[in-house]
């Protein structure tokens, strides 16, 4: 009957997985939900002066001296492509060429070098010719961002003569274009590559066709429904998100081969294929079921973060692996009673059982400096965690070498700086006619230019006009009223209806480079401070990227500490003490703090993948521990010695920990070849992890559980009787079942 609902939900599941598919929000603003205080600062910002999602375009050649730009720009501004219900789906388009006939025509009237001075370094290069087209996004727009920027590089073949490959291109709408392209090339190659190698691992390591193929399906499955829940659930697949499915996959294939190599191992045993796969559900039920919930656990702690992306995927994947586990202990051994799995063949039990028995004798003697080496290790590199660094910049998003670093770097070369950091003037209506504005925005302007890392300034100023001979630059009624005017037009002043102004003026800094964002933002703030009960504010993207790198790095802590109590919290209780559940815990805290004391020892800052990866890793490595534990405890039950009781525990799931780490390390590997650097993160940081849990797991935790401190883990025979505490709890265990 399981079998029946299943088929029928099943083209339902298809439809939400495909749907969740075709889903994405890929832009670093997009991370943050609407409730973070500098989302919602940089959302006002662009309600007053419009969007800040612009695309940068420019290619070698372009000049103020090119007609066909201005072909170009009436083109973005009119042509059918462009527009929506006859609206532009563009809130402004301009040129430096533009601009600069603006400049050098009445009201204004500069003289052309002058105009081109004022624009050195936002809209014309420092050789005085080069210039770009700066196009903003309406929000219309934004959501048609996939097929409006080839849109435009097509209008710049057509009214320009520049092919695409010329062309140079930057800016937010590019930077979530080019993530919305690395997430399609992961999710249409790197995916169905990764499960392609999976499924051929899994027929390696279990030596089963049947086998293989039985754990394969029933992970494609689990993929399956875990987009389905995306989809339904109103959830959209960023890049992040790209990971998601591989790794429910990869989950899914870990806890199936452990439950085959359980029943492979009773089939060897007692050669019946009913009492061999009763057999195997009794041994991997226990294990399966906590290290799902631990695992769940260690990626719902990620639903802490005050990134969306990041709470998103945390969350859906801790239903994922929920869900994962119930299909698993439900149809493997359905199948099972269906279809007998033939047991594999060609696999030496002798030298494997052999090779278990060397490292347990070798473990025994030399406990003591494993264990001692070990904490001395995690203590040293620990400390490397407190230097750590958080960056979301371009360039912790895409490779060095990436086409879009490249126009970065050429545009930045050849135009000017592209970040950003604007600052708003607020005067109420109160203060608006006794107060100066210009003196105001001449004294932020000067302190602005002062700082090194800002290129160049733009403002009011930028397209004031000469004052009249014998007249004050900046006092005069007259001056004041063309100055609002003027920034009316070039989007630099906003007048509320309740007659509140808002004067704009626009630092610019570099995308690229070792500029440190922290000081950067303290050397403006302490430039706006003017006093006088002015209002001044901080906003624009730099602001908001480095408060989305300070939440980065505040998440990572308190996502692993989460994790970490938690996980802790059911060892404890597994392990029925709190000494033991610690105990437990090295082996799983062991990967994290040396690989993130590395990072944090060489200076590597980290970005929003290799973050996520501790308390992912912390929960998948507790699967291995988990698992092992089990076997132990069982074998200490039967009255077996400590060392004897990791012997029995290697046997018998010893290889299963080796294949599972195989797998899951090779199918999240593949992904370490994503255009998206973030992804690159995650799945190189996984297989560090992975493998450093498993030698935690095979090497450090049996040396605690053999040395000193292993005696917190003796108990007394099975055959002990039992207290009233353990036999209620034994009938509650029961009856659940039961029911």
């Amino acid at each position: 009957m399981i079998v029946v609902y299943l088929l029928m939900t099943l083209p339902l599941v298809a439809w939400g997985a495909q749907r969740a598919l075709q889903q994405s929000a890929n832009s670093p603003l997009d991370w943050v939900s609407q409730d973070f205080a500098p989302r919602h600062d940089f959302d006002q910002f662009c309600r007053v002066f419009g969007t800040a999602d612009t695309v940068i375009l420019s290619w070698p050649g372009c000049t103020l001296d090119d007609p066909r730009l201005d072909r170009l720009t009436a083109a973005l501004r009119t042509a059918p492509a462009f527009t929506e219900n006859d609206r532009p789906l563009f809130q402004n388009v301009t040129s430096g060429r533009e601009q600069i006939g603006a400049l050098t025509r009445p009201p204004i009237s500069l003289s052309r070098a002058e105009a081109v001075g004022r624009l050195t370094g936002s809209l014309i290069g420092p050789d005085g010719q080069t210039t770009c087209v700066v196009i903003g996004f309406t929000e219309q727009a934004l959501r048609q961002r996939s097929s409006l920027v080839p849109l435009i590089q097509a209008a710049a073949t057509r009214h320009c003569g520049v092919p695409r490959d010329s062309q140079r291109l930057a800016g937010p709408i590019m930077d979530g274009y080019q993530v919305d392209v690395a997430t399609r090339s992961t999710m249409n190659f790197l995916a169905p590559l990764s499960a392609a190698l999976v499924l051929v691992l899994c027929y390696l390591c279990l030596g089963s066709a049947g086998g293989a193929l039985l754990v394969f399906l029933l992970s494609l499955f689990c993929q399956a429904v875990t987009l389905a829940i995306v989809h339904f659930d109103g959830g959209t697949m960023t890049a992040l998100m790209a990971v998601l499915a591989p790794l429910i996959q990869v989950l899914a294939i870990a806890g199936g081969i452990h439950f085959v190599n359980y029943y492979f191992d009773a089939r060897a045993s007692l050669g019946d294929h009913g009492g061999a796969l009763t057999r195997a559900f009794h041994l991997a039920w226990l294990p399966c079921l906590l290290s799902a919930a631990t695992t769940a656990i260690g990626l719902a702690s990620l639903g802490v973060s005050g990134l969306v992306a990041v709470r998103e995927f945390g969350l859906y994947a801790a239903v994922g692996v929920v869900l994962t586990a119930a299909i698993l202990l439900t149809l493997i051994p359905g199948f099972g009673q269906w279809f007998p799995l033939a047991p594999p063949r060609g696999i030496d039990a002798g030298r494997s059982s052999m090779f278990w028995d060397v490292l347990a004798t070798w473990i025994k003697r030399s406990a003591g400096w494993i264990s001692g080496a070990a904490l001395v290790l995690m203590l040293v590199l620990g400390i490397g965690v407190s230097r750590l660094n958080a960056s979301v910049r371009i360039e912790t998003l895409f490779a060095s070498d990436s086409r879009l670093i490249q126009d970065y770097n050429w545009l930045e070369d050849h135009v000017g700086k592209l970040v950003p950091i604007e600052v708003v003037v607020t005067l109420p209506p109160e203060s608006a006619s006794t107060l100066e504005p210009i003196t105001l925005l001449r004294r932020i302007d000067e302190k602005l230019r002062a700082i090194d890392q800002v290129g160049a300034v733009v403002s009011v100023l930028t397209y004031l006009p000469p004052p009249p001979p014998g007249q004050d630059p900046i006092r005069g009624r007259g001056q004041r009223e063309l100055a609002r005017s003027l920034g009316e037009r070039s989007n630099h002043v906003a007048v509320e209806p309740d007659g509140t102004e808002r004067w704009r003026v626009t630092g610019l800094v570099s995308a690229l480079g070792a500029n440190d964002y922290v000081q950067i933002m303290q050397s403006v703030e302490d430039a706006v401070t003017v006093g006088g009960g002015v209002a001044v504010q901080v906003s624009g993207l730099m602001p908001l990227v480095h408060e989305i790198q300070q939440r980065l790095l505040g998440d990572l802590f308190r996502s692993f500490l989460t994790a970490f109590g938690l996980i802790a919290l059911v060892m404890t209780i597994v392990q029925a003490g709190v000494l033991p559940g610690l105990l437990a815990m090295i082996p799983n805290v062991f990967p994290a703090l040396t690989l993130f004391g590395i990072l944090g020892w060489i200076g590597r800052p980290l970005d929003i993948g290799t973050i996520m990866t501790a308390s992912v890793a912390m929960g998948i490595g507790v699967d291995d521990t988990l698992h092992f534990l089990t076997f132990y405890q069982r074998a200490l039950q039967s009255g077996a010695t400590r060392a004897d009781a990791v012997r029995s525990a290697y046997h018998h799931c010893g290889r299963a920990m080796i294949q599972t780490t195989t797998i899951c390390g090779c199918g999240l590997g593949l992904f370490a070849l994503s255009d998206f650097v973030p992804t690159q993160g995650f799945a190189w940081m996984s297989v560090l992890l992975l493998s450093a849990a498993l030698v935690g797991d095979l090497i450090i935790l049996p040396a605690i559980l053999i040395g000193p401190l292993g005696r917190a883990t003796e108990i007394a025979p099975v055959n002990r009787p039992a207290g009233p505490v353990q036999r209620i709890a034994v009938m509650m265990l029961r009856r659940s079942l039961e029911f």
